[in-house]
């Protein structure tokens, strides 16, 4: 697809596919029913295998790799694609990742990073995948310079997209969120190499407390996107037992889930 200068562009992509089978279900159904229009896969997590089974037989989506190197639910974890042992720094005494960011950045190496993070890429190649794009779980390779760069090489090695926004006024908001430190001189160079950066990258911040709530965000949003590319980030899913059984949050991805599927009238309306 051409972009022409001056218009404004919109993807609305479902995180966090192979997580379990609550969000699993819920992807594929904003995708065929939604306005949903990409997704990305964990490798590490539970449920991959079937959510890529899904997509090698249903290649019309868009697809990329959520790049995973921390797992936030105590009660549900997973751990690295290469084994334990080969990648020490990113694991915890009980060989999961670890569970925030703060301890990630505080322990992960550049190495080990790097040998995961092709792991995963692997993994989802030899699973029949097709991926469009690369992105990152919680932001964690945008944390350190280093890590973005790995990012990046990967992406050129593997001729796979690397998702990178543009520092900007309209991306502050989600820079300043993931604390990225993209330096300027950085930037310029990926974008003299043709890497393509998005001028907006929005995920909410699982603030709102009704439905309504999030649906208005979501619209404030999209009557204010710059001009260019921007994406926001869902995370849809079925507010049930499984799912509550994970994470206390839940009910914000039935929320997600119910914008783009079932409030369609509503976010289709003249009011965007």
């Amino acid at each position: 697809m051409s972009i022409e200068i001056g218009k404004r562009y919109l993807i609305i992509h479902a995180d966090d596919g192979g997580l379990c089978r609550s969000v699993n279900l819920a992807i594929v159904k904003s995708l065929e029913d939604g306005i949903v229009s990409s997704c990305s896969l964990m490798a590490p997590a539970p449920q991959f295998e079937n959510m890529a089974a899904y997509f090698t037989n249903n290649s019309q989506y868009d697809v990329g790799i959520h790049l995973t190197l921390t797992c936030e639910y105590p009660h549900f974890p997973w751990g690295p694609v290469a084994g334990k042992e080969k990648v020490p720094s990113l694991v915890n005494s009980n060989g999961h990742f670890w569970y925030s960011v703060e301890e990630f950045i505080a322990h992960a190496s550049p190495e080990d990073v790097a040998t995961e993070l092709q792991a995963q890429i692997e993994k989802c190649l030899q699973s029949g995948l097709k991926p469009s794009h690369l992105d990152s779980h919680m932001g964690t390779v945008f944390m350190d310079l280093r890590f973005i760069e790995i990012y990046v090489q990967l992406g050129m090695q593997y001729q796979i997209t690397p998702m990178l926004v543009k520092p900007t006024e309209h991306s502050s908001d989600i820079i300043e969120r993931f604390d990225f430190d993209v330096e300027k001189e950085a930037v310029d160079k990926l974008m003299k190499m043709g890497i393509p950066f998005l001028n907006l990258l929005y995920m909410t911040d699982n603030s709102t407390e009704s439905l309504q709530a999030r649906e208005e965000e979501y619209l404030k949003v999209v009557k204010n996107l710059p001009a260019g590319v921007s994406q926001i980030i869902i995370h849809p899913g079925y507010d049930d037992d499984e799912l509550k059984s994970i994470m206390e949050n839940s009910q914000s991805r039935e929320y997600d889930f119910s914008v783009f599927v079932n409030n369609l009238v509503c976010f289709n309306s003249k009011r965007i």
